[in-house]
């Protein structure tokens, strides 16, 4: 999520005008249009549950929780996007030209946390039948 928030997410031309959307900002023409700080805040705070939900790793629950939280912001950070675009498309003409990398890493990441809380489920159970054995 950290990549997200430090690369482009996309560049659009907005009215015959180059412009480059970021976390951190909409640009227009180089210069500074809209700041968009919850995308940021966003990233990085699905960054912060990412990585305290590795030490959480005898809490298995939490840890499910923690991911699942984290599953959330980066929905969000998505649909944060999404609103971006929208309130700049009724504004304007707004045309796509291409897509950045840093769209791409929350999907990734939300792909990659799934499949993290799948094999820590898989752990629980593992742990829970081993426990009635004994």
């Amino acid at each position: 999520m950290l990549i997200a928030c430090a690369t482009s997410l996309g560049s659009f031309t907005y009215n015959g005008d180059r412009m480059l959307v970021e976390a951190v900002g909409v640009y227009l023409n180089g210069e500074l249009h809209h700041f968009t700080w919850g995308l940021v805040g966003l990233g990085v705070i699905s960054a912060i549950f990412s990585f305290v939900s590795i030490f959480f790793f005898r809490k298995r629950k939490l840890q499910i929780r923690l991911s699942m939280f984290n599953i959330g912001f980066m929905v969000a950070f998505y649909l944060y996007f999404g609103y971006l675009l929208y309130k700049l498309n009724t504004t304007g003409n707004l045309q796509f030209v291409r897509i950045g990398p840093g769209i791409v890493m929350p999907a990734v990441a939300i792909l990659f946390t799934v499949l993290a809380i799948r094999k820590i489920s898989a752990d629980e159970a593992l742990v829970r039948s081993l426990d009635r054995l004994r």
